[in-house]
């Protein structure tokens, strides 16, 4: 996987590396770090005065074979639920149903750990821990980044060294390096991954960030703020002087997702999702709820819950008194959420000739991003069509009563 380059070995083939930090972590002689690329996204290079040669950087990875990295042969459990958290407040405050919530409180309860994704003072997304109710606030919400994992790997062994319960969230990816790195399924580690269309680039994301508020401070950012319900939720950002706040479907960043612009290269070929999934359980949105849950849904939030373990059933019925679910089909949460099973392909002419312009420094950022995800003159001219026949809507139905 590695490549020479100076006095370190660097990841050469970058589809085959998701960032996890498995091997920065077991590493004896501390010779391998996170180093970003020129996209932004965080790969380890080795030290190779100070490597030793033992090998267990590229044992560790997930990417190669292990019983750690594949689901179990024996592990048939596969139960769906599309269910949301009781308590309002906390469901409005989530992305989805408030589902993360109702099984952290429980952890915190029981005198555990929880690691999540939560935002640092600059609004880049880093891995850290809680270990009270009031912690677990800054890991609500959806975080569509790399974050960084630092030491945690590390400080999951060290709590579940001393006899206490950790509840890890985050990608597949990262759930994999995780057990890949401790070698074994702790009895008190709970495993929750995301339905999970791709991490963005760090940099690109504060490059549009910095673009919308070129002289404010960056205050609190929503990436589905249910102002206009969970169907059709917004981005909402406050800064110091004003508020930008735009529907997700109408924004030019989050456009990019189509093209695989700015995702992490892999993200287009991701092993860990169909059904290899080594989490306990996993959790998303309850799209196609029309047809799974239609009774339940109210646009308040609502879930889709796929329970993969004997560890993940044993944490849902320590809850279940808190949710409102029902037993669905995984074969609607595949249909529905296609990112539960696969990969989003990337249009590479695209992404080529959008890093091309983006390392050429030829024009400020929102011009870039208008120049390869700004809608073409056909697509505006179909756009002012539709908006027409909407208004002439109601009058040609009085014509014709």
């Amino acid at each position: 996987l590695f490549r020479s380059e100076t006095k370190y070995l660097k990841i050469g083939e970058k589809k085959r590396c998701s960032g996890c930090t498995a091997c920065v972590a077991i590493c004896p002689k501390k010779c391998i770090t996170m180093q970003a690329d020129e996209e932004g996204f965080l790969y380890p290079a080795v030290n190779i005065t100070a490597c030793i040669q033992c090998s267990k950087c590229v044992r560790v990875c997930p990417y190669t074979d292990s019983e750690f990295t594949n689901k179990p042969e024996e592990e048939e459990l596969s139960i769906c639920y599309a269910a949301y958290n009781k308590d309002e407040e906390i469901r409005y405050k989530s992305a989805s149903g408030g589902m993360f919530r109702v099984f952290a409180d429980r952890i915190i309860a029981e005198g555990g750990v929880v690691f999540g994704a939560a935002f640092d003072k600059d609004f880049a997304v880093e891995h850290t821990y809680a270990e009270t109710l009031q912690g677990l606030t800054v890991f609500m919400g959806s975080k569509y980044l790399q974050s960084r994992m630092g030491d945690t790997f590390i400080l999951v062994k060290q709590f579940l060294k001393e006899g206490r319960k950790v509840l890890f969230t985050g990608c597949g990816c990262q759930i994999a390096g995780l057990k890949r790195y401790l070698k074994s399924d702790d009895a008190n580690l709970f495993c929750i991954d995301l339905i999970c269309h791709g991490s963005d680039s760090p940099k690109i994301w504060l490059n549009y960030l910095h673009s919308l508020f070129p002289n404010e401070s960056v205050k609190k950012i929503n990436f589905r703020d249910k102002i206009t319900g969970q169907y059709n939720s917004s981005i909402t950002i406050n800064a110091s002087k004003s508020v930008f706040c735009e529907k997700e479907r109408n924004n030019i960043y989050f456009r990019s997702w189509q093209y695989g612009l700015f995702l992490r290269p892999s993200c287009e070929v991701c092993p860990f999702k169909k059904e290899n999934r080594v989490s306990d359980i996993t959790i998303g949105d309850c799209w196609g709820f029309k047809k799974i849950a239609p009774e339940m849904y109210d646009d308040k939030g609502l879930s889709s819950m796929i329970v993969h373990s004997e560890k993940g059933k044993s944490l849902f019925d320590a809850v279940v008194h808190q949710l409102s679910f029902k037993e669905t089909l995984i074969e609607d949460v595949e249909l529905y959420n296609p990112d539960y099973i696969r990969s989003q392909p990337f249009v590479y002419s695209r992404r080529k000739a959008f890093w091309a312009d983006y390392h050429k420094h030829e024009m400020p950022f929102k011009e870039l991003l208008e120049k390869h995800l700004g809608e073409t003159k056909k697509q505006k001219i179909q756009k002012h069509i539709k908006k027409v026949i909407k208004k002439c809507l109601p009058l040609l139905k009085k014509l014709r009563s």
